[in-house]
């Protein structure tokens, strides 16, 4: 949607459960979208929903979450006339209760034809990445275990190149994410049941949800810092993280994710000069530059709340002295959620998020230390 070929934009979309009618989803027993001529209406009118949020859009870049069915996909960016126009990496849910993420890429920004078809879902944390018997020596001073080893929806990784010859942009690396909800975990309660689900059973069922996600942000931030330059303070390293990661900015998992890289808002101050493993938040970024604020993508139980985030490394900040991308703008379209009684029929349940980049290398000639 740039001026330049070189310019990019992002975006992050919650598909609502997007299931081919009589397909499962969350029950085991009742199809989301029964396969009727009911179910076949219902269905038509949430493909054309979700395909008139692609063309608002226009983004080059698009992570979804809660894809069930590649076909319904599809579906959707025939119905938007876009089909011809990207190249989709998508994947059919394994099973009941595991919805899948998956990528839209701008035929015009997926650069060497190799680095899509190379794009890959990772399911396992990283081999070293356990907590097996680490002791405090502060506080409780306990011992912790933690056996989860995978996500509970796996990470979407894909490389990307905008086209441009003098100078070629380098390789974005792109991450797609869904973490585990705020919800109360689905738990057995098969015998021997755990004592704590006698006595504590929501308890149990929330704490599960909170610690599963906290122990998911930070295996996507070892999976990160595998990829994300920090020996060679010349190097580069574009790197974009797309999802619902089911916490607000400011949140520990968000917090872990990102890594925490300082934002410059004084003239004279060097904040954000290198941060070569930091993200910057795109909602963030629009505050800087704001008169208010109005961001949000989900609301439960009337509480207006961010799930849905874009973060990107230094190379999108504007400060940055390894700037190559400068931010233009965020958008939420986010007029569909909440508790309109006139919500369009097959709506989704989050906003849909936009940043857009434009290309603008950091000046050699500008002194930057």
């Amino acid at each position: 949607m740039g001026e330049n070929m070189r310019d990019i934009s992002f975006a992050t979309f919650n598909l609502y459960n997007l299931q081919v009618p009589g397909g499962i989803t969350y029950d085991s027993n009742k199809p989301t979208i029964p396969d009727t001529e009911a179910g076949l209406a219902e269905y038509r009118r949430k493909i054309e929903w979700t395909a008139a949020q692609l063309v608002r859009l226009d983004a080059e870049v698009i992570g979804f979450q809660e894809l069930w069915s590649r076909q319904a996909l599809i579906d959707a960016f025939e119905a938007a006339g876009l089909i011809d126009q990207y190249d989709l990496v998508a994947r059919d849910a394994p099973g009941r209760g595991r919805p899948q993420v998956a990528l839209a890429v701008r035929k015009d920004r997926k650069g060497d034809s190799q680095l899509l078809p190379g794009a890959s879902w990772q399911s396992k944390f990283p081999e070293n990445y356990k907590f097996e018997k680490v002791r405090e020596t502060e506080g409780a001073q306990e011992e912790v275990t933690i056996t989860l080893s995978e996500f509970s929806r796996p990470v979407l990784q894909a490389q990307i190149q905008a086209e441009g010859r003098s100078p070629k942009p380098p390789v974005v690396t792109v991450y797609v994410a869904h973490l585990k909800s705020k919800g109360p975990a689905r738990v057995s309660f098969a015998q021997p049941r755990p004592e704590i689900l006698n006595d504590y059973p929501n308890i149990a069922k929330g704490t599960l949800s909170h610690v599963r996600r906290v122990i998911e942000a930070g295996a996507l931030r070892a999976i990160l810092d595998e990829v994300m330059v920090s020996e060679d303070k010349d190097a580069l390293s574009p790197v974009v993280v797309l999802g619902d990661l089911n916490d607000g900015t400011l949140s520990i998992t968000n917090e872990l994710i990102s890594d925490q890289p300082s934002y410059r808002v004084i003239e004279k101050s060097t904040a954000g000069l290198s941060s070569n493993k930091g993200l910057y938040s795109a909602e963030r970024l629009q505050q800087l530059r704001s008169m208010r604020h109005v961001y949000y993508t989900y609301i439960f139980k009337n509480k207006l709340e961010s799930l849905d985030h874009i973060l990107v490394s230094e190379e999108f900040y504007d400060h940055s002295r390894k700037r190559h991308w400068s931010f233009r703008e965020m958008e939420v379209f986010n007029d569909h959620v909440g508790r309109s009684e006139d919500k369009a029929e097959g709506a989704g349940d989050h906003g849909v998020v936009r940043a857009c980049f434009d290309w603008n290398p950091m000046p050699k000639e500008i002194k930057t230390v």
